[in-house]
């Protein structure tokens, strides 16, 4: 059944949106004005009045293209990566448990601690780009895995019987049967993105949320605080909510 064009389902699962968020932003700003939480917290008029303010909504936009810029080109890198890495396994078998490996243990290591030695590989300018890729190749390369492996048992026995190439079996079978579990990958992935970018951006890059956020920080500027906090989280969430669109319009046209 739809309304106009769109499902029921997916109105009535956007109304449970609106109305979770809508109990938050009231419950924020009622702690606000009663300074439950002291100055930490404004409430959330006084964040969104400060953000609408010429100077500043110029300066927050400013930050947060540059911060969706290095998002961007990091959640492409690390979706590439991730998805290479994981097809190279299946392609060359012998390779797999090295590539397992390698991927587990680059993502063990903490981005905080990796930070000052991309600095010094990458360079400022380049250092959001490279802890966004790192903070999207594995989760990308986990999901692709999955995807793999949940290959019915029935497509490798026919892929053995008739002697199929790894590349051509990589191509027709098993890349389309992960394609649901990589669409999810990438949805995590979108998010991540966004908050290795602004972690990248704390170790000296030049402008970006992540530097607005250092810098309100240590000056106690509590609404650019809150008003770049803000902004981060809603690219995430953007980013999110357009793969899970593309995910609800694509599938099913796929047969899925």
């Amino acid at each position: 059944m739809y309304v106009g064009t769109c499902p029921v389902n997916f109105i009535s699962e956007a109304l449970k949106w609106v109305v979770g968020l809508g109990m938050l932003f009231v419950l924020w700003e009622v702690a606000g004005q009663q300074s439950w939480l002291g100055k930490a917290l404004p409430p959330l008029s006084s964040i969104v009045s400060y953000a609408m303010e010429p100077r500043s909504y110029e300066l927050l936009m400013r930050s947060a293209s540059i911060t969706a810029s290095n998002a961007l080109y990091g959640f492409l890198i690390g979706s590439i990566v991730g998805w290479a890495i994981a097809c190279s396994g299946q392609i060359w078998p012998p390779m797999k448990k090295g590539l397992d490996t390698l991927s587990t243990f680059v993502n063990a290591i903490p981005l905080i601690a990796l930070g000052p030695l991309l600095i010094v590989t990458v360079g400022e300018q380049s250092t959001p780009m490279a802890t966004a890729a790192l903070a999207v190749f594995f989760t990308v390369f986990v999901a692709v895995l999955g995807g793999f492996e949940r290959v019915p048992s029935v497509h490798d026995d026919v892929i053995r019987t008739y002697g199929v190439t790894r590349w051509r079996a990589l191509c027709f079978i098993e890349f389309p049967n992960a394609l649901p579990s990589l669409i999810d990958g990438l949805k995590l992935g979108a998010s991540s993105a966004v908050l290795g970018a602004i972690l990248g951006e704390w170790f000296g890059a030049p402008a970006g949320l992540g530097v607005l956020i250092v810098s309100a920080m240590q000056n106690f500027q509590i609404n650019l605080l809150w008003s770049a906090a803000f902004l981060g989280t809603a690219m995430s969430g953007i980013g999110f909510f357009v793969l899970a669109l593309l995910q609800q319009k694509l599938l099913p046209r796929l047969g899925w």
